[in-house]
């Protein structure tokens, strides 16, 4: 496998990194833009968020103006009667099944000039992704046939969904790790437009699910390397201010 271009990189910038727990979609979109400002105006460093969402149905930027989006196979008030929330993201592409079992990390990083390559910083974040697994005896792969394949695969079955924004050299979301729970009301959905999809957990494969902060670390490190960025915790301070902006459960770690 090609290595990332970006693990030589000299210089090594700092990013700060923090759980912010189990968020709903608004809640985390609001944290990770206003994440965004700060790093934008240069208040921050570079920042790698990791949560979660409670089970839900997101709608991206494609379905924003549907009444009933076309992939979504079952009603509205069939989602409501079994506690899955319904919601309109703000990021491009379609409609993804979000839940609690997964790890889900939005970089907020300033791009550098080398970075600004926006297909080689997905392939970089793919890397992140497949290293990650690969530490726990997880192989996954790249299927590249189409944009709606983006994200990674293990036996044709999707662990990691992704999707990015990048405005003004910063980015935004990230990508999700199926690492373990229930996920059978990802049936409910059509994943970016996909027939016959079907995910696939960490737990699944190994047997049993590593634990979620192992997990984490991993991603860490990894993302260090690849990204060469000095990562380190984030502050109590700022780790409040992003979490004051919604009903986060870590507000209180």
């Amino acid at each position: 496998m090609q290595e990332p271009q970006l693990r030589n990189c000299p210089v090594r910038e700092t990013c700060l990194y923090a759980d912010l727990g189990i968020v709903d979609v608004p809640a985390a979109e609001a944290a990770m833009t206003h994440a965004r400002g700060l790093r934008l105006k240069g208040v921050t460093p570079d920042l790698l968020l990791f949560l979660a969402h409670p089970p839900t149905v997101a709608l991206g930027l494609r379905d924003s103006s549907a009444s009933h989006p076309k992939d979504l196979l079952v009603s509205p008030s069939k989602l409501a009667e079994e506690g899955i929330a319904l919601t309109r993201s703000v990021r491009g592409g379609g409609i993804t099944y979000h839940w609690p079992g997964q790890i889900v990390c939005y970089p907020v990083l300033k791009l550098r000039a080398s970075e600004l390559d926006i297909p080689g910083y997905m392939k970089n974040l793919e890397q992140v992704a497949v290293e990650t697994l690969g530490r726990f005896g997880v192989d996954a792969t790249r299927r590249r046939g189409q944009a709606a394949y983006i994200g990674l695969w293990h036996n044709g079955s999707k662990i990691v969904s992704m999707g990015v924004r990048v405005s003004s050299g910063v980015t935004s979301f990230g990508f999700a790790i199926n690492v373990q729970g229930d996920h059978a009301a990802s049936k409910y959905v059509r994943p970016c437009g996909l027939e016959g999809v079907e995910l696939i957990t960490m737990e699944e494969i190994l047997g049993t699910a590593p634990p979620r902060e192992a997990v984490m670390e991993a991603v860490v490190e990894i993302f260090g390397t690849v990204f060469c960025r000095a990562t380190a915790t984030m502050s109590d301070r700022l780790f409040r201010e992003l979490a004051l902006l919604g009903p986060f459960p870590a507000i209180e770690k």
